[in-house]
């Protein structure tokens, strides 16, 4: 998250800066990224970046935060309004944004995502940002309970939260990196829930 120092800075100061640092994050990849051309956008000098944001990871890191919060208010209503089980709500996530896609939406998190893809360390970064922004969320907890699992375990829902994050983040980046992919990585994400959810259940059945 950005220093307290860019908190201290007039709300018009601030979305200078930030959408400076988002134009040059949506342009070129991390290892890429300008410090120079976003101090010369937002009108800034170039040591002020380091004054906001302890390093260029860290500014990203807030980027992918800012630009989660639109869908974090989706999902909420969504899982509101029924009895969704944790399959639902990954599958509800990866159809939001594969319907972006299908309808060329440019977004700032798909702009985003199209050059954190060209990225390794900031693939990771959007992983983890990913993990922390559902993991202890509510519903979360809430759907994982409609599973009305007969064996539960911290140790289980560690394991099957990483494997469907981990899938759910693989098949929505193929699908943004070639849109032409878009019907392969539906397909595959299917079938990785269904082999996700029968050992879940083979598990749970075997510890009965």
């Amino acid at each position: 998250m950005p220093t307290e120092t860019y908190f201290n800075l007039s709300k018009e100061k601030q979305k200078r800066v930030y959408k400076a640092v988002f134009d040059e994050y949506s342009r070129v990849p991390l290892e890429e990224v300008s410090v120079k051309n976003i101090a010369t956008s937002a009108d800034i000098p170039r040591g002020s970046f380091y004054h906001y944001f302890i390093d260029k990871e860290e500014a990203l890191a807030f980027l992918i935060s800012e630009t989660q919060k639109q869908r974090r208010f989706e999902l909420e209503s969504i899982v509101s309004s029924s009895q969704l089980n944790i399959y639902d709500l990954i599958e509800a996530l990866f159809i939001s944004e594969i319907n972006k896609l299908k309808n060329k939406e440019e977004s700032n998190r798909v702009l985003l995502l199209k050059q954190i893809i060209k990225s390794a360390k900031a693939t990771s970064i959007f992983y983890n940002s990913m993990i922390i922004s559902i993991l202890h969320h509510p519903m979360l907890e809430k759907c994982w309970n409609n599973l009305l699992l007969k064996v539960d375990s911290k140790e289980l829902r560690k394991s099957v939260f990483e494997l469907l994050f981990a899938s759910l983040k693989d098949c929505i980046l193929v699908a943004i990196d070639d849109e032409s992919k878009i019907d392969d990585s539906i397909n595959s994400f299917k079938m990785k829930m269904q082999i996700i959810s029968l050992g879940v259940n083979n598990m749970v059945e075997k510890q009965r």
